[in-house]
C-alpha cells in the first residue's frame, strides 16, 4: 500500500497514518438518525439504533489505537500470532464483559419497573 501512496502522489503521511485515518472514518454516526427516530413510537428501534451507534463509537476506538501501537516496519510471523492473540483475548473479554453487563442489567430493568417503560431510564441505567 505504501507503493501505491507514493505512485498516486498522495502526500506526506505513512501508511499508519492512513490506516488511523480509515478507522476514525469508518466510524459512522448515529446520531442523525436517531434524530428522526421517535422514541415513544419505536422505543426497541430506537434502542437499537442507539446501541449500534455505542458499539460502532467503541469498535472505531480500538481499532484506532491498536493501529497506533502495531508497528508496520518490522512485521514477522511471531508478531502477526502475537497481534492474531491479542485480538482473540480482546474479542473473548469484550464478548463475555458485554454478556455479563447486559444480563445484569436486563435483570435490573425488569425488577426495577416504574410503572411504564422508559428508553430514557433504561439509557440512563446503562
Amino acid at each position: 500500500t505504501a507503493q501505491l501512496f507514493k505512485k498516486l502522489d498522495i502526500g506526506f503521511l505513512d501508511t499508519v497514518d492512513y490506516l488511523g485515518l480509515g478507522a476514525i472514518f469508518s466510524a459512522t454516526d448515529s446520531v442523525c438518525t436517531l434524530q428522526v427516530l421517535d422514541q415513544e413510537e419505536t422505543p426497541l428501534l430506537y434502542s437499537l439504533v442507539f446501541g449500534e451507534g455505542v458499539v460502532n463509537d467503541a469498535t472505531s476506538i480500538v481499532l484506532f489505537n491498536a493501529i497506533l501501537r502495531f508497528d508496520l516496519s518490522h512485521v514477522t510471523s511471531s508478531s502477526a500470532i502475537h497481534l492474531l492473540g491479542n485480538f482473540f483475548y480482546l474479542f473473548g473479554t469484550s464478548t463475555a464483559l458485554g454478556i455479563a453487563v447486559g444480563l445484569i442489567s436486563a435483570y435490573i430493568i425488569k425488577k426495577l419497573y416504574f410503572g411504564r417503560h422508559s428508553t430514557d431510564r433504561e439509557v440512563a441505567l446503562m
